[in-house]
């Protein structure tokens, strides 16, 4: 009697650590999506999150959408890599796709209606650590999520 007494409070001391994993770190998504699928989100959403990759290394394309994906909570995030062989070929252009100004490459754009609102630079250059990336993420999530 006493052995289920014991295994029945350990069932229950495990489902409550499990549930309290699952609520806590309620992260978003990053979808890499094609270009076309990337020029309908912008013009066909209220709301839409770009992160615009511009590497041929995928270790370094994942580093970017890792950071991302680690750093956001509750949104999703669209990912477009410029290197895409349609962008390369000069099949589609990125200001068709509505990509364009400056410091496109290597950052995560917020668009509103179709146009863009604002965009942060992911490049390490642009902070002193990882630490300082990871704040300015946050901070950009905050400003422009209602």
């Amino acid at each position: 009697m006493k052995r289920y007494w014991v295994g029945g409070l350990a069932g229950l001391l495990l489902a409550v650590i499990l549930v309290g994993c699952g609520t806590q770190g309620a992260t978003g998504q990053v979808e890499s999506l094609s270009p076309e699928e990337i020029k309908d989100k912008i013009q066909n959403s209220e709301e839409a999150y770009i992160l615009v990759t511009d590497t041929s290394e995928e270790e370094e394309r994942e580093e970017y959408i890792n950071l991302v994906e680690d750093n956001i909570e509750e949104i999703d995030v669209q990912e477009i890599n410029a290197q895409n062989p349609k962008i390369l070929d000069g099949e589609i252009k990125l200001s068709e796709i509505g990509l364009e100004g400056s410091e496109l490459f290597q950052s995560l754009s917020y668009y509103e209606d179709g146009k863009l609102q604002e965009r942060i630079s992911l490049r390490e250059q642009k902070y002193e650590t990882l630490k300082d990336r990871k704040q300015a993420i946050h901070q950009f999530i905050d400003e422009t999520s209602f």
